[in-house]
């Protein structure tokens, strides 16, 4: 596996959901399905159209969700939560989950897998075997074990796996871990 690949967006496949459209941009293992829920792991940007819309309910799966816009107003089991631009949430995919605001985001479920989603800029580790980037205005990736020619230059909106290791990135970016039991 290279150190550092860019995944083409036509590997990405878009769906319609309630309130606007997903493209999920990995699942795990090969051959899973999201809309079966079959999946361990499944990274998707979702674009909420609705100004108000409720999560699907997905009991059993460990939900993480990060704002691409300006952010949202969530209600989880009655209780209101802001969610801005630049902050991860991590909560239950069984909890009664409303959302005011419209906006791209960023999601990561886990089912019977362990992982993270969080927002990273200069050094951090990629310390799985399945770790993820997501640039959103594109920025320098390096290997922490730089040799010439090592640092790529990341187009914003870019989707990229990466190889353990450890690495510095230009910019905020989104990394994704995900870690088979």
């Amino acid at each position: 596996m290279k150190t550092v690949e860019i995944i083409p967006e036509t590997a990405f496949r878009t769906t319609s959901w309630s309130g606007g459209t997903t493209t999920e941009l990995f699942i795990w293992p090969e051959g899973s399905s999201y809309p079966e829920r079959r999946f361990s792991a499944r990274i998707s940007t979702a674009l909420v159209e609705l100004e108000e819309s409720s999560f699907t309910p997905l009991p059993g799966v460990k939900r993480f969700l990060t704002p691409l816009c300006a952010g949202f107003s969530l209600t989880v089991n009655g209780e209101s939560v802001k969610l801005p631009h630049g902050q991860v949430l991590e909560f239950s995919g069984g909890d009664d989950v409303t959302c005011r605001g419209s906006g791209r985001d960023l999601n990561l479920m886990l089912k019977g897998c362990g992982g993270e989603m969080r927002i990273v800029r200069g050094a951090f580790k990629a310390d799985a075997p399945m770790a993820f980037l997501y640039s959103e205005r594109g920025a320098r990736l390096r290997p922490a074990r730089w040799k010439p020619g090592a640092c790529r230059v990341i187009p914003a909106g870019a989707f990229v796996r990466l190889a353990p290791g450890e690495y510095g990135i230009s910019e905020s970016a989104v990394l994704f871990v995900i870690r088979p039991r």
